[in-house]
């Protein structure tokens, strides 16, 4: 220490002498922590089996769709088949981008573009519409309806319906030569709709307004932003008034039946498939299979008829669902019958009515 007492740094030679001291007897000098080191080669093994397991089921669903659209079944096999064209979900125009692989509504293009290609198909003898829809848009309804009616003309048409078939699920389906429901099959619905959301009452409490700029006095009938005036109201029901007399006259020309007999049966109530066969609004009562059969005697097939699908499920439904049935043989049954029933059991949803 010096005379100001602060302590003075050690010279060169005396901090070199203390570090080369060795420790104590008995003692070892500390140790730097260990290090840890990165197994590259696991990581790298295991990013690669994941990839594998990727792009491995991304083909094997790309397969499914592929055979399942084909009808691989009846293509290795040959000779003369039923086609079968699904109708699904709401009826919409326009196609299918990108149902193919996630799944979808179905467009009204998409099932005339496949009513076409079952209409060329020589192998093709009939053709099953297996329909499970609660309606949908008009003009998509009509423009399916049209092509029905083009490929019945050549071939042998009958219909499967499903779960439902109403309101335009039903009109697709009169052009057919015959229609099978199941008994509890929901159909009929004949009949149009349409709502509008009004909130104008909720913007007025908040002090919201809008403000439209029109070219008539018309243009923005039905907006929300505003209560609709009795000549727009009058208006409407005009309209679809004029909608609804197209509904009921191709009903009644498709099923042989008299307009004022059909409007008797079109003010928008369902009817149970027992309760449409009483009407004559369909055919007769029976599963897909007895479709099937219909149509393979009306298209001159003998024997067990072959099938051929025209569609089909999204590349990732098909894989999903056959990854479930695999999974499903290794479960117990009563584990299987449990899941089942938590999964179907019905939710609060949005109906066509």
């Amino acid at each position: 220490m010096d005379e100001y007492g602060d302590y003075s740094q050690p010279s060169g030679e005396q901090n070199q002498s203390e570090q080369a001291q060795p420790a104590p007897t008995g003692q070892q000098p500390p140790s730097s922590p260990p290090r840890r080191r990165t197994n590259w080669a696991l990581i790298i093994g295991i990013a690669l089996v994941v990839f594998v397991i990727l792009i491995g089921g991304f083909f094997l669903a790309m397969m499914f769709a592929l055979f399942g659209a084909m009808g691989a079944s009846a293509e290795l096999s040959g000779g003369p088949r039923v086609g079968v064209i699904t109708i699904s979900g709401p009826i919409t125009a326009g196609d299918d981008a990108g149902a193919w692989l996630f799944g979808g509504p179905r467009g009204a293009r998409t099932t005339m573009s496949q009513l076409r290609q079952a209409a060329e198909d020589n192998s093709v003898k009939a053709v099953v519409l297996r329909i499970n829809s609660p309606g949908g848009t008009a003009a998509a309804s009509q423009a399916i309806y049209k092509e029905i009616q083009r490929l019945a003309e050549g071939k042998p048409v009958v219909v499967s319906m499903g779960d439902v078939a109403a309101s335009g699920g039903y009109y697709v389906a009169c052009p057919a030569d015959a229609i099978f429901a199941n008994p509890a099959t929901i159909t009929g619905s004949i009949g149009v709709i349409f709502e509008t959301l009004n909130f104008y009452e909720f913007m007025e409490k908040y002090g919201l307004e809008t403000e439209t700029i029109k070219s008539g006095k018309y243009k923005d009938t039905g907006s929300p932003f505003r209560p609709m005036r009795p000549d727009e109201r009058e208006l409407l029901q005009e309209t679809l008034m004029g909608v609804y007399d197209q509904f009921v006259r191709d009903v009644a020309q498709a099923r042989g039946m008299d307009e004022t007999e059909v409007k008797k049966l079109a003010d928008g109530r369902i009817y149970t498939g027992e309760q449409a066969v009483e009407a004559g609004l369909i055919d007769q009562l029976g599963n897909f299979y007895d479709a099937v059969d219909e149509a393979a005697k009306r298209g001159g097939i003998e024997g067990q008829p072959k099938l051929k699908q025209f569609g089909g499920g999204s590349v990732w439904g098909s894989f999903f669902d056959t990854l479930a049935q695999a999974l499903a043989r290794q479960m117990k049954p009563e584990l299987v019958s449990e899941l089942s029933r938590s999964l179907t059991t019905p939710q609060p949803q949005p109906q066509y009515r």
